[in-house]
C-alpha cells in the first residue's frame, strides 16, 4: 500500500488513462469513425506512443475521487485535502449552479461523442461517494446538495416501456445502463435526494435480473449484451448501500442470487477474477473490484489472497501498478488507483 500511495504521489496523481487517446493534437479530427478508431488503436497501445503522439500525463476526476476515498479509509486528513483541492479544480460547474465531474477527455463512442468534461453519472457519483466518506471521516462539513442539479436537472431520470426507472450515464442519453443508474441512486440520495428515486432503480435492477442470478452490462444494444467483472461488482454494491440507506429488505433475493453468480462464475479456479464470463483474464481493475466486494460481503481470507498476489505480481519496484501480470502499462485510474483503494478497503466483520 506504501508504496503504492508514494509512486502516486510522486507522479502528483497525474497518469494516463487507457481511454485518453484523443487527448493528442491527432485526436481533435471531426469524423467519428476516425476519433473511434484513433482511441481504441491508443488504448491498446504500448505508452511510448502516447509520448509519440502527444498525448500527456493528466488528472482524472474519477481517479482523483478514488485517492481521495483511499486518503479517507487510511485517515490522512493532509494528503486527502491536497487531492480533494486538485479535484475541485476539475469540476464542472452547471449553468442552474451546481457542480458535477466528467473525464478530462474527449471520448467517442460508437453512438456519440463526448467532450472532455462533459458531466457523466459514474465520475460524479464516485466524487460524491469519495466526499461524504471524507466529510464523515474528518468532519469537513462539505455540502453535498451542490451535486443535487445535476442529478435532478440535467441527467435524464426516464422511464422504459415496462415503467421501470433509469438514470442516464450523460445528459446526451438514455442508455438503460444497470451500474450508472443504481450507483447515481446511491449518490443522489447521499447528497440529499430523493429515497423513492433509488427504490424504484433499485427495483428496476432486481425486475431484470436474470434467472441465474446475472445482469447483463445494459438494456438496448447488442454491444451491452455481456456480463463482465467490475460491473457485475458495482451492481452488488449499489443494491447493497440501497438496502442499508433504505432499510428495504425486499431485494434480499436479488442480491444473494447476484452474489452467489458473481462468486461461482466470475472468478477462475485458483481463485483469480476473470474479466467477463467466458474468459480466462484479468486486469488490476478487476482484482481491485474484487477484493472490495470480498471483503464487503465478508470473504476475508479471499480478498487477503487476492491482495497478496495483486502486490507480489501487479506491483513494481517503485510502487507503480501495472495494467495486468502480462501487460506492463501503468495506467492512473484504472490500476493505480483503483487498487490503492481496494487495498485500503475496511474488511467487514466476519
Amino acid at each position: 500500500m506504501g508504496r503504492v500511495l508514494e509512486f502516486a504521489e510522486g507522479e502528483g496523481w497525474k497518469g494516463y488513462d487507457p481511454y485518453d487517446g484523443l487527448l493528442s493534437p491527432l485526436g481533435r479530427l471531426p469524423f467519428s469513425p476516425y476519433r473511434l478508431l484513433f482511441q481504441q488503436v491508443l488504448k491498446r497501445s504500448p505508452l511510448f506512443l502516447r509520448r509519440l503522439l502527444l498525448v500527456p500525463k493528466s488528472h482524472n476526476p474519477k481517479g482523483l475521487a478514488l485517492f481521495l476515498w483511499t486518503y479517507s479509509n487510511l485517515k490522512d486528513g493532509e494528503k486527502a485535502k491536497e487531492v480533494f483541492r486538485i479535484l475541485w479544480d476539475h469540476r464542472t460547474d452547471l449553468p442552474s449552479g451546481g457542480v458535477a465531474f466528467g473525464y478530462n477527455f474527449n471520448w467517442q463512442s460508437s453512438v456519440f461523442y463526448v467532450p472532455a468534461y462533459t458531466p457523466n453519472v459514474i465520475a460524479t457519483s464516485f466524487a460524491v461517494l469519495a466526499i461524504n466518506s471524507a466529510n464523515r471521516t474528518f468532519g469537513w462539513g462539505f455540502d453535498l446538495k451542490r451535486f443535487l442539479p445535476f442529478y435532478e436537472d440535467v441527467l435524464n431520470l426516464f422511464r422504459d416501456e415496462n415503467g421501470r426507472l433509469w438514470m442516464s450515464y450523460t445528459p446526451l442519453d438514455r442508455r438503460r445502463i444497470f451500474n450508472a443508474s443504481i450507483l447515481g441512486a446511491v449518490a443522489y440520495v447521499i447528497a440529499g435526494g430523493k429515497s423513492d428515486v433509488l427504490i424504484e432503480i433499485a427495483q428496476t435492477l432486481t425486475h431484470y435480473q436474470r434467472d441465474d442470478g446475472s445482469w447483463v452490462y445494459g438494456l438496448g444494444s447488442g454491444r451491452m449484451n455481456y456480463v463482465d467483472h467490475i460491473h457485475t461488482a458495482y451492481n452488488l454494491w449499489g443494491l447493497k448501500w440501497a438496502r442499508e440507506m433504505t432499510g428495504r429488505r425486499d431485494w434480499d433475493t436479488a442480491l444473494e442470487k447476484g452474489l452467489n453468480f458473481y462468486l461461482r462464475n466470475l472468478f477462475d479456479s485458483k481463485g483469480l477474477p476473470v474479466n467477463r464470463l467466458g474468459r480466462n483474464y484479468y486486469d488490476t481493475h478487476d482484482i481491485a473490484a474484487a477484493i472490495i466486494t470480498l471483503k464487503t460481503f465478508r470473504r476475508g481470507e479471499w480478498a487477503r489472497r487476492l491482495e497478496s498476489h495483486a502486490c507480489k505480481r501487479l506491483v513494481g519496484p517503485r510502487g507503480e501498478v501495472f495494467n495486468s501480470t502480462s501487460d506492463r502499462r501503468v495506467f492512473i485510474r484504472w490500476s493505480v488507483a483503483w487498487l490503492a483503494l481496494a487495498l485500503s478497503w475496511p474488511a467487514a466483520l466476519e
